[in-house]
């Protein structure tokens, strides 16, 4: 079994380590974030309704997401540690990890479940659904309920193929991770044009036929990964005395990861509430935006998968002066790229907005968007990174506080002004409120001071 070599990233240009450890998920994930566009743009096809119908489960369905990355970030963390301090305890470590994370999806799914209705009532869904025509709303809401219930049953197996794939890198074998997941999704991808597009002969035109392109792909890579995890590291399960000996361990930290995840799905779910109660067509446009957000919010979110790894080792073995360049080298290359981005955005407003919404009423909302946004995300992108870091150097409560100024304390309060201005002036407000989070990180960066820790030799502390 490969172990992660972690000499690596103390030693050689710092701009190539960044590099060679972003590289092999950047496609990944783009092809990931492509699929979520491609999910959206594939029902933008159907009616404006179905659309809004959509939007109103996004925020669920971000949080489902997000706790499935939180649970992984939990498996990556307890197998990295096991892999550098208990070798031989290694593949026990890993099956407590994740057969906790998964029980704690188990957990939320089911409570989620039980009140599916209740949290589709709370975003606005009911007040949005009496305004429909009397003969299409009952059929809308039965779409819409058996599409979220769905998700719900197979929510276990979207948690279960991200922690594995977590897993796998913590090992090293993040080639092999990332083939998996551009797999994964092809097939998600291959699965939604046979079941979403209408030239397709098994054209479904409902809600539910997404819910069973996640099921099929989600339960089938849950077989897979966990068979060449199997191959890969010889698990070995723990009795129930050692499971309930970890499950009373301290769990502070990775409580506050998990939980820190659901802090931009939170936001998600406050602005839908407040959308829908001025205008559906922000829903439906939403259904759209949230996706695109992360699509133009690629870089950042490539930069996660190595920039924690590089920043929390350096951070701990004590070279100071390496976390600092690395800082440097991070922040110029967000701003570098979502400034190139927002250029180019700026300059291609029409065609998007045209591309990737047939509604007029819809379409309008995107080209605003476009206009905004993406100049505001060379401050959110900067939040992204630097909130990732800091969980590297178990600075947690300080990342959970940047994420819930950022989202809530500056998202909300601007969007709710914007809403009451102007029925476009949502978009600029956005923007600002992007921009002064990305000023504060820039603020706490400068203001930084790092404690002095012990330097000792770094093939005396990988022994260690």
């Amino acid at each position: 079994m490969t172990v992660k070599d972690h000499t690596s990233l103390v030693e050689g240009k710092i701009s190539s380590t960044i590099w060679r450890n972003s590289q092999p998920m950047f496609m990944a994930i783009l092809l990931l974030l492509m699929y979520e566009l491609l999910e959206s743009g594939l029902i933008a096809l159907s009616s404006t309704a179905t659309l809004t119908a959509f939007g109103f489960t996004v925020p669920i369905t971000a949080a489902m997401t997000a706790l499935a990355v939180g649970t992984s970030i939990r498996c990556n963390n307890k197998v990295v540690k096991s892999a550098c301090l208990e070798k031989n305890n290694l593949g026990l470590c890993i099956s407590q990890a994740f057969i906790t994370s998964g029980l704690i999806l188990l957990t939320i799914a089911l409570l989620a479940f039980l009140f599916s209705e209740q949290l589709l009532q709370l975003l606005g869904n009911n007040h949005w659904l009496s305004s429909e025509e009397s003969t299409k709303a009952p059929e809308l809401a039965a779409e819409q309920l058996s599409y979220i219930n769905n998700r719900y049953l197979t929510w276990f197996f979207l948690g279960a193929v991200w922690q594995m794939n977590s897993i796998f890198r913590a090992l090293n074998f993040t080639l092999l991770a990332s083939n998996i997941m551009i797999a994964w999704i092809v097939v998600k991808g291959s699965l939604a044009l046979l079941l979403l597009l209408p030239q397709s002969p098994l054209y479904y035109d409902s809600l539910v036929a997404i819910s069973l392109v996640h099921a099929i792909s989600d339960i089938s890579f849950t077989i897979i990964s966990f068979y060449i995890l199997q191959k890969k590291v010889k698990l070995g399960w723990p009795t129930f005395p050692q499971f309930k000996t970890q499950c009373k361990q301290a769990k502070l930290t990775s409580t506050l990861v998990i939980v820190q995840q659901l802090i931009t799905p939170l936001s998600l779910a406050i602005l839908t509430i407040i959308a829908a109660s001025y205008n559906p067509t922000y829903v439906a446009a939403f259904a759209l935006i949230f996706k695109l957000e992360a699509i133009i919010l690629l870089i950042p979110m490539a930069l996660t998968t190595s920039m924690p790894a590089i920043i929390g080792f350096n951070y701990w073995t004590g070279h100071h002066d390496r976390v600092k360049q690395a800082y440097r080298y991070m922040f110029a290359i967000v701003l570098i790229a979502q400034l190139i981005i927002a250029i180019i955005l700026n300059y291609t407003v029409d065609f998007w907005a045209n591309s990737l919404c047939p509604h007029d009423s819809v379409t309008v909302h995107l080209k605003h968007y476009l206009t905004w946004l993406p100049w505001g995300y060379i401050g959110a992108g900067c939040v992204i990174v630097y909130q990732a870091t800091l969980n590297a150097k178990d600075k947690v409560i300080n990342a959970s506080l940047l994420g819930i100024i950022h989202r809530l304390v500056l998202v909300i309060p601007l969007a709710w002004f914007g809403f009451n201005d102007s029925e476009y002036s949502l978009y600029p407000a956005l923007m600002l409120a992007h921009l002064f989070a990305g000023i504060c990180v820039i603020y706490l960066f400068r203001k930084m001071r790092i404690v002095t820790v012990k330097t000792t030799p770094i093939k005396e502390q990988l022994t260690t």
